[in-house]
């Protein structure tokens, strides 16, 4: 076994080598984390607009007005008689003006044949869709997906007629998924009266028909000509089946090829009726798609909406399954067919099937056309499949045509016969078991039912929540059917937005908003989104509440309507299919215009005050804080003062105390030196008087010596050689020994002698000078320092100051670390959908015989328009959130009040304020 060594300067190829760094390879700084609850209040506060807006008008040229003030509380007879009215006015004029220029009706903003010719497909085609793709290859296709020709009613039947024998089975649906209204159709068909109440106005020889539709909550008219598409090209344009005539030798092939393939109902492209010269099915969907801009948008729907736009009725959606009683659903509804109600049914609708169930196929419109109950009491319900198509789509199992339930008996009692109109006959059991679906439509057919209607916009955020949004005021008995409805975006399809909504409400007493003191809450609707309604036959005189709870649903894959209007603007072209569409849009729209700008006014007066509220807030806290501080300053100031007062003297009485430690210093010093001075000075006095006796005994030394000199002189003469008189005085010179020079002259010395007087020695010394004591110095003082001059313990006022404060943070260091904040989560955002931005425009519309009901609108902020006030309503007594939560701490205890009624009638109820600010009624 080898052992590697650690060094790294080993030349062992086995050694691990460690890859060089790389500056790539460095680990990223990771982010810095939030705690948990923040991270979460922050994702909540990014994840809706602070304020939800929508856009009420698309196209910026000749705006739609907002509508009359809604006729209140009118019979429902009224509505429909003002657009039949009008309708038929605006058909007369332009009969007269085709007969004053001998022309048939072209309609000029809607002419099947040139949208078709110049390929432009408005007609056919919904804003961003082509369901339709109209070019040269689907145009000369054999194949029928797209419309060949037009042509009108007098060039495509031999001898038209329009609704001379109306029946259920008549309509046949075409190329176009609209089974929907084409059961619809069929439904109303078996009401007396119920089609021609649709087409008001009509001359077919100038080819003009006048139609009215139910469009959110009124009546419409829609006014069309009478050309009708085709499902094969013209004999002069190129098609496969003029190709197959030609190979004939015959000279008429064109007449043969125009009555094979252009003639009579079954060269219409979309709806027909099952007579060939039967015009009013292709030119009632004709004209019920031009109400709602194209063909296309008739794709796809609900039974009981389409029922609903021809009656003017209100649908609830009814799953089988719910029905708690069938005998008294058969007894109380069902036998009641077309006359109070119109039954539409279907199944499959919650599996996504689209197969057959013993005939019957999956997620397609059928119509029950009428019910009996045979004298065995046998109960059969007839029902209808609008395909019109011979034994497809229809029941094959008992009571079906051709079984043995069929006998002479029950044929004759029935009167029934076999055929191939579409229509069967099934058990009452049977259909119970096999349909799962059933769309209920009520007829008003009293003419004293009156309707009365308020719309507003609704905010609707993530989580919703019921709020007050309308009262009822009723003043006697009746019976009341109430429904909550949103705009039918199919008007507008391209421009409904990535939102879809759900509507539900629920009717309270006045004063009661509590979930348990409901009256009745709305029928949930799992498929009709459009509206939601409720029936009550009969409900005491009173004061009553609506809450609504509005949820949405977001298709973030969808476009919003700005995105979709920068799409189709995006060319800088005109764009008819968009001012289309963006007319319906803003006509529909245009119900709220009134409640929204006032709801918008009382915003901006609400913001207003809590700003103009905010700021006097804080002009008083300013000017509070002010006072507060020139009180906090004076104090601090008086304290400062003494402080620095007590702290001066403090410091003068130290530096005394240095001074005087100073000067002793000074003196000690000075007394040391003196002294030194004194002992100096007699050590050289001593050293002098030494000094002076030594050379006294050196003068008298020398006095001597020179006396006796003197006389051994006088004793003997001297002869001094010349030679020898430099070295004898060097010699005399030396032996004196004597520093000082040679004595003058006896003769000089003498007599100056003479004239000397002695001076008797002083004892003790020289006297001590004088001494002058010199002034002290003055000590250098250090500057003096006042920066601890401010009180270390601040007033206590000045806590107020702060009281405020306490997250406060340099001002830099926040702006900085929100940028940083927003720079990290910047990259995150930006792949993220816009924030929740979702608001509702919906309509309650109260059908009652009370003439003198009426109807408020909640307004926010507590004002009620026409006065009243209005709170948020609690959640539903069975919601699961609610009820898990049990007894929570702001829960009030219920009081007894009295409620409501006429006629001695008196209800109790318990309520409990569920809002302090919601305004207190006295009863």
């Amino acid at each position: 076994m080898h052992g590697y060594s650690s060094s790294e300067e080993s030349d062992d190829p086995r050694r691990p080598r460690a890859q060089a760094s790389n500056n790539n390879d460095q680990k990223k700084k990771k982010k810095k984390k939030l705690p948990p609850q923040k991270s979460i209040n922050r994702i909540w506060k990014k994840f809706s607009k602070r304020k939800f807006h929508k856009a009420l008008a698309v196209l910026p040229f000749d705006p739609v007005q907002p509508p009359a003030t809604y006729h209140s509380n009118e019979l429902l007879s009224a509505g429909y008689e003002r657009a039949v009215e009008e309708c038929r006015r605006k058909v007369e004029k332009i009969i007269k003006e085709c007969k004053r220029v001998n022309m048939r009706y072209r309609h000029p903003g809607w002419d099947l044949d040139w949208d078709l010719k110049y390929e432009k497909g408005h007609c056919l085609n919904n804003l961003g869709s082509q369901k339709f793709e109209l070019n040269r290859t689907t145009l000369l296709s054999s194949k029928a997906a797209v419309p060949k020709a037009v042509k009108r009613v007098h060039e495509i039947f031999e001898n038209p007629t329009f609704m001379r024998e109306v029946s259920g089975g008549d309509v046949k649906q075409g190329c176009l998924g609209d089974c929907w209204i084409m059961a619809g159709l069929t439904a109303l068909a078996n009401v007396p009266g119920g089609l021609q109440r649709i087409c008001v106005a009509h001359d077919t020889k100038i080819g003009i028909y006048g139609f009215v539709f139910y469009r959110d909550g009124e009546w419409i008219y829609s006014i069309i000509d009478d050309k009708l598409y085709l499902k094969s090209p013209l004999w002069d344009s190129p098609s496969m089946q003029r190709d197959l005539l030609q190979q004939i030798d015959r000279e008429d092939n064109e007449n043969v090829y125009r009555k094979t393939y252009q003639t009579g109902s079954k060269a219409l492209f979309f709806a027909q009726c099952r007579d060939q010269n039967e015009t009013w099915v292709p030119l009632f969907e004709k004209a019920y798609a031009k109400a709602h801009g194209d063909y296309a948008s008739l794709a796809g729907g609900w039974n009981g909406e389409g029922v609903e736009d021809l009656s003017g009725g209100v649908t609830t959606e009814l799953l089988t399954s719910d029905i708690l009683d069938i005998d008294e659903f058969w007894d109380k509804e069902m036998s009641r067919v077309n006359d109070e109600f119109l039954f539409g049914a279907s199944t499959g609708l919650l599996e996504h099937g689209y197969g057959e169930r013993n005939g019957i196929s999956e997620g397609h419109a059928y119509v029950i056309m009428e019910v009996r109950t045979l004298k065995s009491g046998q109960r059969l319900v007839k029902l209808r499949n609008p395909w019109g198509k011979v034994r497809k789509g229809i029941w094959d199992g008992a009571w079906s045509d051709g079984s043995k339930e069929w006998t002479t008996e029950v044929q004759e009692e029935m009167d029934h016969k076999f055929g191939s109109d579409s229509v069967f006959w099934i058990s009452y059991e049977d259909l119970i078991r096999k349909y799962s679906h059933f769309d209920r439509t009520r007829l008003f057919r009293d003419r004293d039912w009156r309707c009365c209607q308020r719309w507003i916009g609704v905010d609707v955020p993530w989580k919703a929540a019921y709020h007050e949004k309308f009262h009822i005021k009723l003043t006697q008995d009746s019976p009341l059917v109430l429904v909550l409805s949103q705009l039918d975006g199919r008007y507008f399809k391209g421009l409904q937005g990535q939102y879809s909504f759900r509507l539900h409400f629920r009717l309270h007493y006045e004063n009661s908003p509590d979930a348990e003191d409901y009256i009745v809450r709305s029928h949930g609707n799992y498929l009709m989104e459009r509206s939601v309604s409720v029936e009550l036959p009969d409900i005491p005189a009173g004061n009553y509440v609506v809450y609504l709870k509005v949820t949405g649903e977001r298709d973030s894959n969808g476009q919003s309507v700005e995105q979709v209007v920068k799409r189709e603007t995006a060319d800088r072209t005109e764009n008819e299919k968009l001012a289309q569409v963006g007319y319906a849009y803003d006509l529909a729209h245009s119900k709220a215009w009134n409640h929204m700008d006032k709801v918008t006014k009382l915003r901006q007066k609400k913001d207003q005050k809590k700003a103009s509220a905010s700021r006097q807030k804080e002009r008083r806290h300013m000017w509070e804080k002010r006072a507060t501080i020139r009180d906090v300053t004076k104090q601090q100031t008086k304290k400062n003062a003494d402080k620095r007062k007590r702290r001066r003297a403090e410091w003068e009485a130290e530096q005394n105390r240095l001074d005087e430690e100073f000067n002793a210093k000074v003196r000690a010093e000075r007394e040391q030196m003196k002294k030194e001075r004194i002992a100096k000075a007699e050590a050289e006095k001593a050293a002098e008087a030494e000094k002076r006796a030594q050379e006294a005994d050196d003068e008298a030394l020398s006095k001597k010596t020179e006396e006796i000199k003197i006389s051994e002189d006088k004793d003997k003469p001297v002869v001094v050689d010349e030679h020898h008189k430099d070295h004898d005085d060097a010699v005399i010179s030396v032996s004196t020994g004597s520093p000082h020079s040679t004595p003058k002259p006896m003769d000089s010395t003498a007599e100056g002698a003479e004239e000397k007087q002695e001076v008797p020695p002083v004892s003790g010394g020289p006297p001590a000078p004088i001494e002058e004591e010199e002034p002290l110095p003055t000590r250098p003082r250090p500057a003096y320092d006042s920066a601890g001059e401010s009180s270390a313990s601040p007033a206590d006022d000045h806590e107020r100051l702060f009281s405020s404060d306490d997250n406060s943070r340099d001002p830099r260091r926040m702006i900085s670390k929100r940028s940083r904040v927003q720079s990290e989560t910047d990259s995150d955002e930006e792949k993220m959908p816009e924030p929740w931005n979702a608001i509702c425009i919906v309509g309650v519309r109260v059908y009652s015989k009370d003439e003198n009901l009426e109807l408020r609108t909640v307004m926010e902020g507590g004002e009620l328009l026409e006065g009243g006030m209005g709170s948020k309503g609690a959640a539903d007594l069975d919601n699961a959130q609610s009820n898990a939560g049990g007894g929570r701490s702001n829960d009030k205890t219920p009081s007894k009040i009295k409620q409501g009624g006429t006629k001695g009638q008196e209800i109790s109820l318990d309520i409990s304020k569920d809002s302090k600010d919601t305004e207190e009624y006295t009863i």
